[in-house]
């Protein structure tokens, strides 16, 4: 809970309509406009309000204390928020306005859990007048720990990045040890033969006799020509074992390397994302974006399918976020996948998670794609930071095809 949201005694009581916001517990109001309203939602109030900004101090923390205070009390600002609660999540309060019983409303607060579908059953639930103080705490408690499942999540991202470096790093001294002893080894043969060789260059009469001699080598074993010439071969055999043995590393290596890549490359993306989110004084409006806003999409709308559901939804906030249209298909789960023309017809771009689609809607997308002069990015991965590095990568051509439109 924030520090700024107080603790009283109030709670839902049996009431026949739908609670405002300042009617519920004000213990409750950090989650639900952290939860169910977005920053660029709190920056687009905040401009209809006469407020004092702190400078040096978070822009979007001072906003987000601000409202939660206010929203306490049956005020301008309080109201404003619950006419914009009620209007952004209005399909989710239509979908449980028939629900008499609180059995009902825990069920669907359950199966909203699971979807990953968080911000419009919650103030839906919380705002229906047969929501039990219980239930109301319950969900409270989902919201809260869901918080630090998502802040665990990433560091899980950033520790096996880690671990992936040090693999990689180990591999490659490996490799160069590898390769140092068996170079040693053959330098030592080689000069052994060039000596042999050299003695019967320049004293021809004994070349029958060393041919078939026995000598001793400083650790004292046998050594002839054959034998020297036999160990020669097989350590020529040993050696392209060792080769084959240093490509496979090297492509390891390669591969590994490219995936830490990948992963600092999306994580740099996600972090700046985020710290401009978190940091912004602005956010963007229809005179365009100011550069605290990570991506201005200027309306244009983006289609994504394939992916988890839980991660869907997040992908829609931000891109709602960001001034853009979110289409989802699931490439054939549910959705039949002859509906993927019509809804490359209706997008700007497409953006599809290669681990997390079927190679059917995959070719499906890249032919319906070509055929429509429509940009389309492939996603290593369906996490948010897989997201917004490809969004970030592919916006050039994005915005190329909004200009031709």
């Amino acid at each position: 809970m924030c520090t700024l949201c107080g603790d009283n005694d109030h709670t839902p009581g049996a009431i026949d309509r739908r609670r405002k916001l300042w009617e519920m517990t004000d213990g409750w109001h950090c989650s639900i406009l952290g939860t169910c309203l977005t920053l660029s939602d709190l920056r687009a109030l905040a401009r209809k309000l006469p407020l004092s900004i702190k400078r040096g101090f978070p822009v979007d923390y001072q906003l987000h204390g601000f409202f939660v205070k206010e929203a306490d009390r049956a005020g301008k600002a309080a109201k404003m928020l619950n006419k914009l609660l009620d209007r952004k999540h209005a399909q989710a309060i239509r979908r449980l306005r028939g629900f008499k019983e609180t059995a009902e409303l825990e069920t669907a607060w359950t199966e909203a859990l699971d979807a990953g579908d968080i911000p419009g059953p919650y103030w839906a639930i919380l705002s229906h007048p047969a929501a039990t103080t219980e239930l109301s705490e319950r969900m409270f408690a989902d919201v809260h720990m869901l918080s630090h499942l998502v802040g665990a999540s990433n560091r899980g991202d950033i520790r096996r990045l880690k671990e992936l470096e040090e693999e990689a790093a180990g591999l490659r001294e490996k490799m160069a040890k590898q390769q140092n002893h068996h170079r040693q080894r053959m330098d030592e043969k080689e000069k052994q033969i060039a000596d042999l060789r050299d003695e019967i260059h320049h004293d021809p009469s004994r070349a029958i006799q060393v041919a078939g001699a026995v000598d001793r080598d400083p650790d004292g074993a046998c050594v002839s020509i054959p034998a020297l010439q036999g160990e020669l071969r097989h350590l020529e055999y040993r050696a392209s074992q060792a080769d084959d043995m240093i490509r496979s590393q090297k492509s390891r290596i390669d591969e590994l390397s490219r995936l830490v890549d990948n992963l600092l490359d999306e994580n740099r993306s996600l972090e700046s994302a985020l710290v401009r989110e978190r940091d912004g004084d602005g956010a963007c409006g229809d005179d365009g974006c100011d550069t605290s806003c990570p991506f201005d999409l200027n309306g244009r709308c983006l289609l994504y399918v394939g992916g988890r559901q839980q991660t869907v939804h997040r992908l829609r906030s931000l891109v709602e976020a960001w001034n853009g249209q979110f289409i989802h298909h699931d490439g054939g789960l549910e959705k039949s996948i002859n509906e993927l023309a019509g809804a490359v017809v209706k997008a700007d771009a497409v953006v599809f998670p290669t681990d997390c689609v079927s190679h059917d809607a995959a070719l499906q997308v890249k032919r319906l794609c070509r055929q429509t002069m429509k940009p389309f990015v492939p996603l290593r991965s369906s996490g948010v930071a897989s997201f917004v590095a490809g969004l970030r990568n592919g916006l050039d051509s994005i915005e190329h095809v909004g200009e031709a439109d």
